[in-house]
């Protein structure tokens, strides 16, 4: 592993076949709402009630369950304050950290199997953990917005569980929510203990998703240009030219900066804003805003067990008909790699944290592809974060033996975020 000037970075992604993957850093740098999500929590909240939609278009008992669920947390949320909205996460934290705190309970969840550890080490507790880490040490502010999620996992699997000797924090405003979103009882997988179907038909699921994805979307700034604070400080046609040094331009956001600015396609593995009514998994996410309406439906937003894992499996399953055809996130990185022969990838402005199906999938796309000299580039904004790539690098391999050895031998180089915004993003 070895760090890159700017020369070299340049020579390693034209004269190979090179993608750019981009996470949430890349479109930062165009304004700060792409940053500071948690600060437009309350309007957001306040879009959703007035000019959000949410459809379903299902058999009589998937239709009645989820909109019951879903009008049970609107009409609780309906005329929440700003302060309690706030605070439906911050108690959110606390029930995290009472989960934290009980040894006996995390122990009991393990042997239930509720608590399970992926091939690469990462389990349901590892999520709780580095919540009530962040949270504690800087706010819920910087506590990772798809990570809420686990809390609702972690709700029902202690439900299940019904341990005398734990009890849920009392007067919990994000508790209460969970429950109103659990209102009906309509079971539409015959399996009592099976807890999944509580998580994914939750009101509450279903009202974090478009709150997150309408405050993401920020009145429009995830379409147009124009409308982006920090687009005087930047130098467009020097970003076009960065953009241009790859032959596919791959966005793990949901806003279209990046076609916007180089012209040309891009492919979005956790889906996009869409100016057209979607429904994946018979279900209708959207917002009405000054100019037409936006499609929430097929956004992967939550954590890395529920719903950016098992939900894209029955999306996938789903599909046809009335819903949108939906590939998984892995035969969309081999169809990638494999159609334009990448041997020379460029990550930017992603955080391996909760993202670790990213460099998994990319590590068996090239080894499908038989690509023989494969190469990583990671940009990394701190040092933490770059320790944090090489510690998940290592950790993701968890193959069979030949691939493994493969994903061993996989070039990895390194280059400062900060020279790269400087030599193309900054005006002079």
């Amino acid at each position: 592993m070895k760090e890159l000037s700017i020369f070299e970075f340049i020579n390693q992604c034209v004269t190979n076949s090179s993608a750019l993957i981009c996470g949430n850093g890349f479109s930062m740098n165009f304004d700060d709402d792409f940053g500071n999500i948690y600060d437009r929590l309350y309007a957001s909240h306040k879009e959703l009630v007035h000019n959000s939609e949410y459809e379903v278009k299902s058999n009589k008992k998937f239709t009645k369950k989820c909109l019951d669920n879903y009008k049970g947390v609107i009409q609780h949320l309906r005329n929440i304050s700003e302060s309690n909205l706030h605070k439906v996460f911050a108690d959110g934290l606390i029930f995290a950290e009472s989960i934290k705190n009980n040894k006996q309970l995390i122990d009991d969840l393990r042997k239930k199997g509720y608590i399970t550890e992926l091939v690469f080490g990462i389990s349901q507790i590892d999520i709780v953990n580095q919540m009530c880490d962040v949270g504690m040490k800087k706010g819920i502010r910087y506590v990772n917005i798809e990570f809420w999620t686990i809390l609702i996992y972690f709700y029902f699997a202690i439900k299940k569980l019904s341990p005398q000797y734990y009890s849920f924090p009392s007067n919990n405003l994000f508790l209460t929510v969970v429950n109103t979103g659990d209102r009906s009882k309509i079971l539409l997988i015959s399996d009592e203990d099976d807890i999944y179907q509580s998580i994914l038909f939750n009101g509450f699921s279903t009202y974090y998703r478009l709150l997150f994805s309408i405050a993401i979307f920020s009145k429009g700034k995830a379409l147009e240009l124009n409308k982006l604070e920090n687009i005087a400080n930047l130098d467009i046609e020097k970003i076009k030219d960065f953009l241009m040094m790859f032959g596919s331009l791959i966005s793990l956001n949901y806003d279209k900066i990046m076609e916007n600015i180089a012209g040309t396609s891009v492919e979005h593995f956790h889906g996009q804003f869409i100016r057209n009514k979607e429904y994946v998994y018979y279900q209708s996410l959207g917002l009405n805003y000054d100019k037409g309406y936006i499609s929430f439906s097929d956004l992967m937003l939550g954590d890395y067990f529920t719903f950016k894992t098992l939900l894209p499996v029955i999306n996938n399953l789903s599909r046809g008909g009335i819903n949108k055809d939906s590939l998984r996130f892995s035969d969309k990185m081999d169809n990638l790699i494999k159609n334009n022969s990448i041997n020379n990838v460029v990550i930017f402005g992603m955080n391996i944290e909760n993202d670790q199906h990213v460099l998994r999938n990319l590590m068996l796309g090239f080894y499908n592809a038989r690509q023989q000299a494969p190469h990583i580039i990671y940009c990394y904004f701190t040092n933490e974060e770059k320790e944090s790539f090489k510690q998940q690098f290592d950790a993701v391999i968890t193959f069979s033996k030949e691939v493994s050895e493969y994903a061993c031998n996989i070039d990895v180089s390194f280059i400062k975020t900060q020279d790269l915004l400087k030599e193309y993003f900054y005006k002079s």
